[in-house]
């Protein structure tokens, strides 16, 4: 990623793959249709206008009704040059399958929408709201390559920004290391015998590209990966708490002096008669909420 005039616009999230949360999702690289009087293609170099490659992944629907030959193959070796399907594979219902490539159905969703047994129907859903971000499609945020991540900080507009506690964020691809792959001060990629004094990538990044700052005075540790978005972009945003039910929960409804309330920021929430419905609590100031009946202490409130 090199600097542009658009650069103020990057927001770049540094932190972790989470191991113990995935997204369970299904999703192939090319899609293709065929009539009901047709039979699976043998033979073939390319799908929907992109070249095949071995093991890829294909969804093939036949005709417009469920039936034994529609579902998901494996492309393998036809021994001449050329590639055959196999291996059908079979979709649950009502589950999405997410097309990564291809010249037609390039970033689609397939609904699969027959819950008879060994039959499948492929339903292209065409009715999702375009996003204005990179990311397309408000509905591709769980498509294809998409994760979750435990983020520690960003950088924005040439600072960094550590937040007060990690969060979770969906994220898209395996990011990049933000430690140059945790090589070590003057570590020689080359191997020519001697040390490369040009690199120290162990932990504070010194290519603005990587870690969006002109200079850094932290220290990133090992297998902390950055993933690079516009500011435009879609997300979601998971904050979690951890303790008693009666601290995370009751306190948090009912009593507005508890330890996870006081000096606490509710933003976009309504308050109303005693109780906090729909609220991010984190801070000391209350802005565009709606307050009624209630005891709001120590807080700035604005927008009422």
């Amino acid at each position: 990623m090199s600097e542009s005039l658009l650069s103020f616009s990057e927001v770049l999230l540094f932190g972790r793959e989470l191991s113990d949360l995935k997204l369970k999702q299904k999703s192939v690289r090319l899609a293709v249709e065929i009539p009901a009087a047709g039979s699976l293609p043998t033979g073939f170099t390319t799908i929907d206008g992109v070249t095949v490659r071995l093991d890829d992944r294909v969804l093939v629907q036949k005709g417009d009704t469920a039936n034994t030959e529609s579902g998901i193959y494996k492309v393998v070796d036809d021994g001449a040059g050329a590639f055959n399907l196999d291996k059908r594979k079979k979709a649950q219902y009502q589950s999405y399958v997410y097309v990564r490539r291809g010249r037609q159905f390039k970033h689609t969703f397939w609904l699969q929408d027959s819950n008879t047994h060994n039959r499948q129907l492929f339903i292209e859903q065409d009715d999702r709201r375009r996003g204005r971000g990179v990311n397309n499609f408000i509905g591709d945020q769980f498509g294809g390559d998409a994760r979750l991540a435990r983020i520690y900080g960003f950088a924005y507009d040439g600072t960094y920004y550590e937040l007060p506690e990690p969060t979770i964020f969906l994220v898209h691809g395996h990011g990049e290391s933000a430690t140059g792959g945790n090589l070590p001060r003057g570590f020689n990629l080359e191997n020519t015998g001697g040390p490369d004094t040009t690199r120290q990538t162990a932990r504070a990044p010194l290519d603005p590209s990587v870690s969006g700052v002109a200079a850094a005075d932290y220290q990133m540790a090992n297998d902390i990966r950055v993933w690079n978005y516009d500011q435009a972009d879609y997300t979601i945003r998971m904050d979690i708490a951890a303790g008693q039910i009666e601290e995370v929960l009751l306190d948090v409804y009912f009593e507005y002096d508890a330890p996870m309330m006081s000096g606490a920021k509710v933003s976009g929430a309504k308050v109303s008669g005693a109780k906090v419905s729909g609220a991010k609590v984190s801070g000391a100031k209350v802005s565009g909420a709606k307050v009624s009946g209630a005891k709001v202490s120590g807080a700035k409130a604005r927008g009422e």
